[in-house]
Order: structure tokens, then sequence, then C-alpha cells
């Protein structure tokens, strides 16, 4: 009984959230990154349908659910990557992402096509010696060449997670640094939840290969071996469906309002000159009381462009919009601290244009070194 709790936990975990993000699909406007994690769910619950069958000694059904898994285990990491760069990454710059699939789309024809060409003799053999007990001894002709393929797919599996995990990183920084350069607020744009998502697929790659090289024959027998790592696997998918699930925002929405602030026509003037101008009608207006200011908002206002604006703010005041924003609105946050004591730091959080107390909390602590709380107590001194 505790076996197959063990073996069907992580299953039900990508089901879960394979209907959740279906049924949501369905209600709402397709969404491109939505999809990518709902393929990712969809190929997990396979891939763990196989673990499945596979644990619970359900070897009539293993020449499929074998077919299934090798595919599958080849597949979950380049589809959590596809995910990632529908988040981060520019249409025109991932044509040609699906690429990556071709291994598990071979991994998955392969075995599927040496199952079919065995007999059902040949089939049971390759189950008993190699999947069950690990061993290659009196294989020969097809089981062999199965065999073999396992032995590929593993070293192939082996070989995509760095690369995919490092490319999946520097494509997250580089959407953060995007989000900082066009907006004041980050909260509920940010994808920093997925970058402790992808140090937890750090670790739970390092426990993936070693599981791997071991074999799954090693773990069938112990309920301690099984259960440990199928916890930890479905505590962490679980927390990617989540995530997935809450995250809206993405690079899509970013295009949409660059396309909006290219509509404006650009102005023939110094660099210099628009920083003199972006200064002063912040100051003079006070434009970063406005909480949600994106830079298309001051692309408007101004008349301007919105790579002149890149330029006057994040190359000549040597900072991203968001900084710049988020220094003015402490600036003024700590004025009115000092003129109305009165007043409560939430009260302050909201007539500053911060969207959050989280948000204040952060900018406060690493504009000043202090927290608000900190800041108050001292100027009462």
């Amino acid at each position: 009984m505790k076996e197959m709790i063990f073996t069907v936990m992580p299953m039900f975990v990508c089901l879960f959230w394979f209907v959740m993000l279906a049924l949501d699909l369905i209600e709402h406007r397709y969404q491109h990154p939505r999809m990518q994690l709902l393929l990712f769910m969809g190929v997990a619950t396979l891939l763990y349908w196989g673990h499945c069958v596979f644990f619970n000694r359900a070897t009539d059904l293993m020449p499929i659910s074998d077919t299934l898994y090798s595919g599958a285990n080849l597949a979950v990491y380049p589809l959590y990557y596809l995910y990632i760069s529908s988040l981060t990454t520019r249409r025109n710059e991932r044509r040609l992402g699906w690429l990556i699939l071709i291994p598990a789309l071979l991994g998955f024809i392969t075995v599927g096509g040496i199952y079919l060409l065995m007999s059902p003799d040949e089939s049971v053999q390759f189950i008993t010696t190699y999947l069950y007990n690990g061993e290659r001894m009196g294989l020969t002709g097809l089981p062999a060449a199965q065999s073999f393929t396992h032995d590929i797919c593993k070293v192939l599996f082996a070989l995509q997670i760095i690369p995919i995990l490092a490319v999946g990183r520097q494509r997250m920084l580089q959407y953060e640094q995007l989000l900082n350069s066009l907006y004041s607020d980050i909260e509920g744009k940010s994808l920093q939840s997925l970058h402790y998502m992808l140090i937890a697929f750090v670790v739970t790659s390092v426990l993936s290969f070693i599981a791997n090289i071991i074999g799954r024959h090693y773990f069938v027998n112990s309920l301690w071996l099984l259960g440990v790592p199928s916890t930890l696997f479905s505590i962490l998918l679980f927390a990617i469906g989540y995530m997935g699930y809450r995250q809206h925002f993405s690079i899509a929405d970013i295009e949409n309002d660059e396309q909006h602030a290219d509509e404006e026509m650009p102005e023939q003037k110094t660099i210099q000159e628009l920083r003199i101008r972006v200064e002063k009608i912040m100051k003079e207006e006070k434009l970063y009381l406005q909480p949600n200011l994106k830079i298309v908002d001051l692309v408007k206002r101004l008349g301007s462009n919105r790579n002149y604006l890149y330029q006057a703010i994040n190359r000549d005041m040597g900072m991203s919009f968001n900084e710049y924003v988020n220094r003015l609105r402490i600036d003024y946050a700590e004025q009115l601290m000092a003129q109305h004591p009165e007043k409560t730091l939430n009260e302050i959080c909201d007539l500053s244009g911060f969207t959050s107390s989280t948000s204040f909390y952060r900018n406060f602590k690493q504009f000043r070194g202090v927290s608000p709380k900190e800041n108050a107590m001292k100027a009462k001194k």
C-alpha cells in the first residue's frame, strides 16, 4: 500500500496541474507560456506513470510504459526550458527552440521500435534481466540492442541537464534586467520564484542523474529509497505548478508595451538634453508617485522614443528605470517621514507610489541600508 502511494504521488501532482492549466486555458484566452507548462505537466505525468507501472511490476504494460518513460525522461528538462523561454524570450528568438526535443523523440521512436520488433519472450527477458536486475549477462540480439539504447538515453539525459539549466538561468537574468529597465514596479512581473525553482531543479537533476546511473531496479525493494525521492519530486512539481499557475506576466506583455511605445515619433534631441527633460518632468510633476509607472508612460508624456529613453536613463544616468523611479520614491518617503511623523509606514508607502509594503521595505533597505522602521526611530531620537 505504501509503495503504491509513493509511486502514484508524483503522477497525480502532475496530473492535477495538467487539468488545472487545461481548464484555465479553456476559460481564458490562449497564453503561450501556460500552454508550455501544460505540455511539461502532461509529459511529466506520462513519465511518472511509467514509474508507477515499473515499481508496481505491471509487466504486461512495460513495453508501452517504458517506451513513454524513455521519451518523457529525455523531454521533461527541455520542456521546462521551453516554458522558461516562453516567459522570457522574444518570439523571433525562440523559433528553433523545439529542436532540443529531438533526442527525446529519437529515444521514444528507437525504444518503441525495438519493443515492436522483439518477441514476447524477448521483451520479458529484457524487462526481467535489465530493467529489474540491472544486468546484461545473457542478453543477445534485440534485448541487447534495447539495453544499449537505454544506456544511450541515460547518457543523453545527463548531457542535456547542465546546458539547459545554464541557458535557462541566463534567459531569466536577461528578462529581469529588461523588467527593471521598463517598469518601476515589478511585483507580479518578476520571475524570482522561478529562480528558486531552477536551483531546486539543479538539486533534483543531480538526484535524477544518480538514480539513472544506479538504475531504477535498485529502488524496487527499498521503501525508504523509493519514498524520499518520490516525496521530494512531488513537492518540487507541486511548487512548479503552483507558481506557474499564478504567473500571468511574460515577455509577451513587455512586447505589447514596447509596441505602444514605438508608436511615438522619435525626437531629434541629444541624450543629454533628453536626460535633463526626464529629470525635470519627474521632479516637477512627481510622476514617480504614479503606481505602476512604466517607461511607456514617460515615452508618451515626452513624445520621445523608447530607445532614446533607454540611453538617457540606463546609460547616461547609469541606472535602470526601476532603480531611478524607486530612488525618487524613497527620497520622497524619507521627506514625508521627517515632515509627518504622525503618519504610519503604510500611509507613507501608499503616498510614495509603492504598490506594496514589500516593495517599499525592500527598496528602502536597499537605498538607505536600514528599514523604514529603523529610519523612523532614528529620526525621533
